[in-house]
């Protein structure tokens, strides 16, 4: 791309410095380029008001290894062995993916595990909409982003999130999520904890930040990348 294109989108602009690095280090052109995020469309408004038995959490995206699920299940055994039963719920939604057999050989064998963590590999916009208007926050732990289509999701839906301190979830999420580093796993446990208790203040918190959050949409995205369009030769 970087020899033969015109110009090039990216879906953020931690893309895009990304690979304008890689072409700086490797010697190569870098063509113009834009960033545009990427537009969501709206998920059912009859599904909002589920309520949930237990304090759920959720994590939503492809079981991969850079998406980090190893963290999570690793905190959920330690939140069982401290709480029994008054663990929350973790939802993982998403389908199996690659470079991620430890994972999934915790989530079939770890006997520990079941009642606790829940694998949903198929999910209507309907069922994620509940997810998304009933659990304590969406956990986001990734190793690398391009974007974060999960984050921006969440954010429109209203519910709190815990993100790894990435470029570009801090560019799409600005000030709103709680941001931690991806390996540090006390730091998630606590504040996984923290999340969970009815008057956690850090959670009030977000949620009164969130208030100005406006979701990018498709209409947005093909304004600025067809205005840019027009500028290449």
């Amino acid at each position: 791309m970087l020899e033969t294109a015109s110009g090039l989108i990216g879906n953020s602009q931690a893309t895009i410095d990304e690979l304008s690095d890689f072409a700086n280090s490797h010697r190569l052109p870098m063509p113009p380029a834009i960033a545009a995020w990427l537009g969501i469309g709206d998920l059912p408004q009859s599904a909002a008001g589920r309520t949930m038995q237990r304090p759920s959490f959720i994590t939503l995206g492809t079981i991969e290894g850079r998406k980090n699920h190893l963290l999570l299940l690793d905190i959920w055994s330690r939140l069982i062995d401290r709480l029994g039963n008054g663990a929350p719920r973790l939802l993982i939604i998403g389908q199996r993916g690659w470079k991620a057999d430890v994972v999934f050989d915790r989530l079939d064998q770890d006997e520990k595990l079941r009642g606790h963590v829940i694998e949903l590999s198929r999910c209507s916009d309907k069922e994620l909409a509940q997810h998304l208007t009933s659990a304590r926050a969406l956990l986001f732990p990734s190793l690398a982003e391009g974007y974060g289509l999960p984050l921006v999701e969440a954010l429109s839906a209203g519910m709190p999130v815990i993100a790894s301190d990435l470029p570009a979830l801090r560019e799409i999420g600005g000030r709103i999520p709680t941001y931690l580093h991806a390996q540090d796993h006390s730091a998630w446990e606590d504040t996984i904890v923290d999340y969970t208790r009815p008057e956690s203040r850090t959670r009030a918190a977000q949620l009164d930040r969130m208030k100005g959050f406006c979701a990018p949409t498709w209409e947005w995205h093909f304004q600025k990348v067809e205005a840019w369009l027009s500028t290449l030769r």
